[in-house]
């Protein structure tokens, strides 16, 4: 046997093949190469909804009131499971409280606490005087965990 070698008689090992050379190989096979594009695709899907997701839902988007009217004010905390689409979505159970300091409304209540049966919070908006005002509000499935507490905000319009 030679050093580095191989032994007498017997071949040398060939090179193994090189990334271009795998490539092409599977390129000649339509079903592996097919079967490669549908696992990225699918993985790339599983990417993009891989996590679950909280959000606060609130109707209308604006609101226009009178002054001393009233209007109803509609929240929800939804939440996507992981690995579905948005759509698939359903209103849990949590938290909702109003966290601005509105001068030109009054909200009622301020804090409401929904259950499993009711998951969507009402609110009672009434006109006091005319302008615009912010209503920024914040909800949460796990309240003591500060990092769970999502935001949203509605513009409201106070007319005489």
């Amino acid at each position: 046997m030679t050093r580095g070698g191989a032994a007498f008689g017997k071949a040398a090992k060939p090179e193994p093949p090189d990334l271009a050379d795998r490539l092409k190989a599977l390129g000649r096979s339509r079903k592996v190469l097919a079967l490669l594009v549908v696992v990225a695709i699918l993985a790339g899907v599983a990417w993009v909804n891989g996590g679950a997701e909280t959000w606060i839902t609130v109707a209308p988007a604006e609101m226009s009131v009178s002054v001393g009217s009233s209007q109803q004010l509609t929240v929800a905390l939804k939440r996507k499971p992981p690995f579905l689409w948005r759509r698939a979505a359903r209103s849990i159970p949590g938290t909702i409280q109003l966290i601005s300091f509105p001068s030109a409304v009054d909200v009622a209540p301020t804090t409401v606490v929904t259950t499993e049966a009711s998951p969507e919070a009402v609110m009672k908006v009434t006109g006091l005087k005319a302008g615009t005002e912010e209503l920024d509000l914040a909800a949460s499935n796990t309240p003591a965990d500060h990092r769970s507490w999502r935001t949203e905000a509605i513009r409201v319009t106070v007319r005489r």
